[in-house]
C-alpha cells in the first residue's frame, strides 16, 4: 500500500512542479517543427520528378505512352564510350617535315666527301639520293610502326598539313636499305672510292618528321568534343511503350531520355508553385510521423529540448545536406556518408528509436532524387553500420567498420543493379571510388558525436563505455584507496544493470552510475564499513553526529570529484540522488539513545537530490539493499527477501521516490530481481568433509 502511495501523489506533485515547463514546451516544440520545415522547404531543389519508375527486363506497369513533346534520345555511357574509342584508335597523327635537319646532314656529307677527295660527280649523285630521300620524308622506327595503316599521318609542311599513307614515307631502317640498294647501282669505280674512304654514307640519313603533339592533341579534342550526345528525336505524339510492355535496352534508354528532358523544362514551366505544394506536403508528413514515432519510442524527448533540437538538426542536416549536394551534381549524393547519421542517433538514444528516425530521415531524398535506390542503400547499409559499429566502434577498429561498410555498399548496388540490368556492366572504378569515399567520410564524420556530446551535454554511448571501464583513474583510485568500496560498487552495479534491463531502462547507464556512486569515499574510506577491519572502528571515538557528518559528507566529496575526473553530469547525478533525503539512522538512533536531542534530525540527513528518473531509482534502492543484504547473518530465500522487501518499503514511505518517473509494476520487477540476483550471490557453499587419518 505504501509503494502504491507513492505512484498516486506522483502525478499531482509532477504536475503541480512544471506547469510553466509545459506551458513552455507546448510553445517550444510546435515552433521547433515549423522552423525545420519551412528551412528544409527552402533547400529542396524546385526540379520536378519524373512521375513512371521503370525497370530495363520489367513490363511497363502504366498506361500506353505517348512522348508530350520533341525530346532527343541521349546516347548511353557505353555508346559514348565506344565512339571516343573509335575516334582515338582511328586518328590521324600530325608530323613536322624539318626542312633544316636535310640542310644540315646534307653539309656535313659535303665536309666528309671533300675532305677524303671525292669526285664531284660521285658527290652529285650521292647529294641527289640524300635529297630524294629526304623529300619522301623519314620517321623514328617507333613512331612508324606505331602508325595505322588505315589512317596514315598528316604531314605538316609550313600552314599545309597533306595526308599521307605509312607507304608513302621511310621509316629509318627502310630509308638506309633504300639507300644501300641505290648504292649497288652505281659503278665499280665509284662503289670502291665510297669504300676506300672507310665513311659509312648512310650516317647522313636521319628521320626529319618530328610527331607534332600538340597539334595532334588539338583536333583529336575537337574531334572528341564535336561527338553527338544524342542520337534520333522521338517527335510529340509518338508511341513510347505500351502497357504491359517489356523495357527493353532501346526503351530504357528513350525513357531516360524523355525523363532528362521532363526534369530540365518543368524549372521553367508554369508548374513551380504546385511543386512546391507537393514538396512542402511530403516534409510535413514526414515530421509528423518522426513527432509520432517520438512519441511512441521515447516520450521524454518532448520533454528535453535538447534532444528534440538534435534530432531535428540531424533531419534539417540530411535533407538540407543532401539538396545542397544534389544541385552541386546529382552523382555526388553518392559520396555523402548518410549511414553515419544512424551513428550519431545511435550514439545517445536506444537502437529501436534510432533505426525507425533513420528510417525516415532518408524519405526526402525520393523527394530530392527521381527514384529509391539512393534511398533504400543507405537504408540497409545504415542498418549494418549500426551493427558492426557495436563490435568494432573503438580507436582504429573503426576503419574494420569503414570495409564492412563499404563492403556492405557495393553488395547492396550490386544486388539492384542484377534486378534491374542482369549483368555485371554496371559496376565500375566511378561507383567504387565514390562507395570508398562514403565509407572514408563516415569514419572521419563520426568523432562529431564527441563534438555533440559538449555542444548538447549528451553523453554517447562510447563515453558511457569508457566510464565502465574498471581500469580508468577514477575507478582505480577508489579501488586503491578504498578496496571494500569499490567491491560494493561492483556489485551495485550488476545489480542495477540487470534491474534495468528488466524494467527497460538504460542498463548501461545504470551500472555506470552504481561505478560511481560511492567515489566521494576515496577521501575518508576508513570510516564506512566495507573499509574497516574487525579490529578498529574510527567512529568508536567520535560522537553520533560528528560521525553522520563525516559520513554524509562523502555525497559533497563525490561532487568534487566528479568534476576533478571529467564526470558528465548524466553520471555525477548518481551521486547526489543515490541516498535522496535519508537519514543516517544507525547514528541517529545511536544520538537519541545516548540523550541527544531528537529534533537534531538535520544533522544526520543527507542533503542531496531526490531521484528522478528510473536509472536514479534503480541504483538508490541496489545500494541501499545490497548493503542492508551484508548484515544478515543466514542468507536465505526468505530472509534475503523480506530485507528487499523492507528496504524498498523504507525508500517510499521516506518519499524518496516521489519526484521519479516510475509506476508500482516497475518497482515490483526490480524488488523481484533484487531478490533472484543476491541469492545467486550469496549463495550458500557446501561443506567440504575432513580426511581421516589413516591408522
Amino acid at each position: 500500500m505504501i509503494i502504491a502511495r507513492c505512484v498516486l501523489i506522483h502525478p499531482y506533485a509532477k504536475e503541480k512542479n512544471t506547469m510553466t515547463k509545459k506551458e513552455k514546451e507546448k510553445i517550444i516544440i510546435p515552433t521547433l517543427f515549423i522552423l525545420v520545415a519551412i528551412l528544409t522547404i527552402i533547400s529542396l531543389p524546385r526540379e520536378g520528378q519524373f512521375k513512371y519508375q521503370y525497370q530495363k527486363g520489367s513490363p511497363w506497369m502504366y498506361e500506353n505512352l505517348d512522348a508530350a513533346f520533341d525530346f532527343p534520345i541521349i546516347k548511353t555511357d557505353e555508346e559514348l564510350r565506344l565512339e571516343r574509342e573509335k575516334i582515338t584508335r582511328h586518328f590521324t597523327p600530325y608530323f613536322l617535315l624539318k626542312p633544316d635537319i636535310e640542310a644540315e646532314q646534307l653539309r656535313a656529307f659535303s665536309s666528309e666527301a671533300i675532305r677524303v677527295e671525292l669526285s664531284d660527280e660521285l658527290q652529285s649523285k650521292l647529294l641527289s639520293l640524300y635529297k630524294t630521300i629526304y623529300s619522301r620524308g623519314i620517321m623514328d622506327n617507333a613512331r612508324y610502326n606505331e602508325l595505322n595503316p588505315e589512317t596514315g599521318l598528316a604531314l605538316v609542311q609550313g600552314k599545309m598539313a597533306d595526308k599521307k599513307s605509312s607507304a608513302e614515307i621511310f621509316s629509318h631502317q627502310t630509308a638506309r636499305e633504300y639507300f644501300q640498294n641505290r648504292i649497288e647501282t652505281f659503278s665499280k669505280r665509284e662503289v670502291e672510292a665510297m669504300r676506300s674512304s672507310r665513311i659509312d654514307f648512310s650516317i647522313f640519313i636521319v628521320p626529319n618528321l618530328i610527331y607534332d603533339e600538340s597539334t595532334t592533341f588539338a583536333v583529336q579534342s575537337s574531334s572528341l568534343q564535336d561527338i553527338s550526345l544524342t542520337k534520333g528525336i522521338v517527335y510529340t505524339g509518338q508511341r513510347i511503350i505500351s502497357k504491359g510492355e517489356i523495357v527493353t535496352g532501346t526503351t530504357e534508354q528513350t525513357l531516360n531520355s524523355m525523363r532528362a528532358e521532363y526534369n530540365s523544362k518543368i524549372g521553367f514551366s508554369g508548374s513551380i508553385p504546385l511543386l512546391i505544394v507537393g514538396q512542402t506536403l511530403i516534409i510535413i508528413l514526414t515530421l509528423f510521423v518522426i513527432f509520432i514515432l517520438i512519441q511512441a519510442i521515447r516520450p521524454k524527448m518532448l520533454h528535453n529540448i535538447a534532444e528534440l533540437i538534435f534530432t531535428l538538426f540531424l533531419f534539417l542536416l540530411v535533407v538540407g545536406g543532401s539538396s545542397l549536394v544534389y544541385k552541386i551534381g546529382p552523382s555526388a549524393l553518392y559520396l555523402l556518408p548518410f549511414p553515419v547519421i544512424v551513428l550519431f542517433l545511435d550514439s545517445f538514444f536506444p537502437t529501436r528509436f534510432s533505426l525507425p528516425v533513420y528510417i525516415l530521415f532518408l524519405i526526402p531524398l525520393a523527394v530530392i532524387t527521381d527514384g529509391y535506390h539512393l534511398l533504400l542503400i543507405n537504408l540497409i547499409v545504415g542498418g549494418i553500420a549500426v551493427y558492426v559499429f557495436r563490435f568494432w566502434g573503438r580507436g582504429w577498429q573503426q576503419f574494420l567498420s569503414a570495409l564492412f561498410v563499404f563492403i556492405a555498399f557495393l553488395l547492396t548496388d550490386l544486388a539492384f543493379h542484377l534486378i534491374s540490368e542482369g549483368t555485371f556492366n554496371q559496376l565500375n572504378g566511378t561507383i567504387v571510388r565514390n562507395y570508398g569515399i562514403a565509407s572514408i567520410l563516415m569514419i572521419a564524420s563520426y568523432p562529431l558525436v564527441f563534438l555533440f556530446e559538449k555542444i548538447f551535454g549528451f553523453v554517447s554511448l562510447s563515453r558511457l563505455r569508457d566510464l565502465a571501464d574498471t581500469g580508468n583513474k577514477a575507478l582505480r583510485e577508489l579501488s586503491e584507496k578504498a578496496p571494500g568500496t569499490m567491491q560494493h560498487s561492483l556489485q551495485v552495479a550488476n545489480l542495477a544493470k540487470t534491474a534495468a534491463r528488466t524494467i527497460g531502462a538504460d542498463a548501461l547507464l545504470c551500472r555506470v552510475g552504481a561505478l560511481y556512486h560511492d567515489i566521494g569515499k576515496i577521501n575518508n574510506p576508513q570510516y564506512f564499513g566495507e573499509n574497516q577491519t574487525a579490529s578498529f572502528n574510527p567512529h568508536s571515538l567520535l560522537n553520533p553526529r560528528e560521525s553522520a557528518r563525516i559520513v554524509i559528507q562523502h555525497v559533497e566529496d563525490g561532487k568534487v570529484l566528479a568534476k576533478k575526473f571529467g564526470l558528465p553530469s548524466l553520471v555525477s547525478d548518481f551521486i547526489e540522488t543515490h541516498h535522496g533525503r535519508t537519514r543516517t539512522e544507525a547514528f541517529y538512533t545511536t544520538w537519541c539513545n545516548e540523550g541527544g536531542d531528537p529534533a537534531n534530525v538535520e544533522d544526520f540527513t543527507y542533503e542531496g537530490q531526490l531521484p528522478t528518473t528510473p536509472e536514479h531509482v534503480i541504483v538508490m534502492l541496489a545500494d541501499a539493499v545490497e548493503a542492508a543484504c551484508r548484515s544478515l547473518k543466514d542468507y536465505t530465500p526468505e530472509s534475503i527477501s523480506s530485507m528487499v522487501n523492507k528496504m524498498v518499503r523504507q525508500r517510499v514511505s521516506e518519499d524518496q521516490l516521489q519526484n521519479a518517473d516510475i509506476t508500482y509494476r516497475s518497482l515490483r520487477r526490480i524488488q523481484e530481481t533484487f531478490k533472484v540476483q543476491i541469492q545467486e550471490m550469496y549463495h550458500s557453499r557446501i561443506t567440504y568433509p575432513k580426511r581421516k587419518r589413516l591408522k
